[in-house]
C-alpha cells in the first residue's frame, strides 16, 4: 500500500491493521509502516508520537468498530431479549475471527495497561450496552434469580474467552476444517440460549 494524497494518520493506522493481522504486534513498527505507505520515517509523528501511541488509536476505532458490530447484531436478530444477547455473545467471536488486528489490539496487555480517555470511554460505554443487554435477556426468563452484573459477566468473560482461544496462534489450528459461525453458536447457546421460549421451557415442571 503506497500513500499519496488524503488521510495519512488513517492510512498508517489501515497498514498497522494489515500487519497485525498477518504477523502479530510484535511485528509493528513506525518506520516499517512509514516505509510501507511511502513517507518518510519521520512522518508518523505527526499522528502518532509512538507506537503506543498508534496502537491506543487503532485499539479505539477497533473498540468503536467492535460495539457497533455488536450492536448491530442485537438489532438483526430480532425483538426477543434472549435471542438478542444470545447473538450479542456470538457476534464477539466473529469479530474477533473477521477483523483479528483490531480484537488483538485492543486487548493487548501494553494497551490495555495504558490505555487512553477515548479507549477507556469506548470500553465504558460498550459494557453498559452489555449490562442492559443482559438486564433485558433477564427480564424475558433468562437465569431469574441472579444478579444482571453477574450474568453479564460471565456470559461476557465465556465470549471474550472463546473468541481468543478460537484466533490464538499458538492453537487456533485445533479448530481447522470447523464451521466457525457454527461452533460460535454453540459455544454461546451454553451460555445463554437463543430464545426466551427455551427460557420457558427450562423451568416448566416435565410432564
Amino acid at each position: 500500500m503506497t500513500y499519496h494524497h488524503g488521510n495519512l494518520k488513517q492510512a498508517l493506522l489501515d497498514r498497522a491493521a494489515e500487519v497485525i493481522a498477518d504477523q502479530g504486534i510484535e511485528a509493528l513498527s513506525l518506520r516499517a509502516l512509514a516505509r510501507d505507505v511511502g513517507v518518510s520515517h519521520a512522518a508518523p509523528a505527526r499522528h502518532f508520537r509512538d507506537k503506543k501511541a498508534l496502537l491506543s488509536a487503532l485499539a479505539t476505532e477497533g473498540y468503536l468498530r467492535f460495539s457497533a458490530y455488536v450492536t448491530n447484531a442485537a438489532e438483526q436478530a430480532g425483538s426477543d431479549p434472549v435471542a438478542r444477547y444470545n447473538a450479542m455473545g456470538r457476534s464477539v467471536i466473529r469479530f474477533a475471527l473477521t477483523y483479528p488486528a483490531y480484537y488483538a489490539t485492543f486487548n493487548h496487555p501494553d494497551v490495555t495497561q495504558q490505555a487512553d480517555e477515548d479507549l477507556l470511554k469506548s470500553h465504558k460505554e460498550y459494557m453498559e450496552i452489555v449490562l442492559m443487554a443482559a438486564a433485558e435477556a433477564q427480564a424475558a426468563g433468562w437465569q431469574p434469580d441472579i444478579d444482571p452484573l453477574v450474568l453479564m459477566a460471565f456470559s461476557s468473560a465465556a465470549a471474550a474467552g472463546a473468541a481468543n482461544l478460537v484466533t490464538n496462534r499458538r492453537g487456533s489450528d485445533i479448530f481447522e476444517g470447523r464451521d466457525m459461525e457454527e461452533l460460535a453458536a454453540q459455544i454461546i447457546n451454553l451460555v445463554v440460549p437463543p430464545s426466551s421460549q427455551l427460557c420457558v421451557e427450562k423451568r416448566s415442571p416435565s410432564t
